[in-house]
């Protein structure tokens, strides 16, 4: 009987060790677990090792992968990019600040290059500011980095306009409507040159 008790004791007094073991275990992580996680570059990866989405700041943004090929980076955001299963590029969100200027963008991808943004921009000096919608056309020779502007919703120093342009990036029909109030719709021919305003 002096055995059983022996071992019963025993095992209550290692249970209720090991729970309070895991009590103060659980307690310390979660009294002193930070709020955020700080660090410098997070990759998503698939189960074949390819990037999906990459969150990074402007330090370790990785560079632009087209059709397998690295690319340099014309600006070097802070953001997150998202890729295709591939491994490609295919659009991300960019904050970043070049000289003066403040860039913040959304955009998404063809194979090739954009095919459609959203931006904002504002010098940090002086009151310009602009902002917009620019929808490409895909080059369908697939040259990297390179798509045929279309159309752009743009307003720019109070100043709003909507631009249309055929397949040679040349701007066809301008609806505007410029900081004072004042509408104007605008056609211009193949060359570019004024033919009919109103």
């Amino acid at each position: 009987m002096n055995s059983t008790s022996k071992t019963f004791k025993l095992l209550f007094g290692l249970l209720l060790l090991s729970n309070l073991i895991l009590i103060a275990f659980l307690s310390y992580f979660l009294w002193n677990s930070p709020d955020n996680i700080h660090t410098e570059r997070i990759d998503i990866k698939d189960s074949t090792g390819n990037n999906r989405v990459v969150i990074s700041n402007a330090d370790k943004i990785p560079s632009p992968i087209i059709k397998g090929k690295i690319y340099e980076r014309r600006i070097t955001p802070a953001g997150l990019i998202f890729y295709d299963k591939n491994g490609d590029e295919r659009g991300g969100i960019a904050i970043s600040e070049h000289e003066q200027m403040n860039l913040n963008a959304i955009s998404f991808d063809y194979q090739n290059a954009d095919a459609i943004g959203i931006y904002a921009q504002d010098d940090q000096k002086s009151n310009y500011f602009k902002a917009g919608l620019t929808i490409n056309d895909k080059d369908v020779s697939g040259k990297p980095g390179y798509n045929i502007n279309r159309i752009n919703l743009v307003t720019e120093n109070g100043n709003a306009s909507l631009v249309m342009k055929d397949a040679n990036e040349v701007p066809r029909l301008v609806l505007k409507v410029d900081s004072l109030g004042t509408p104007s719709i605008e056609m211009y021919n193949e060359g570019g040159e004024l033919k009919w305003k109103q």
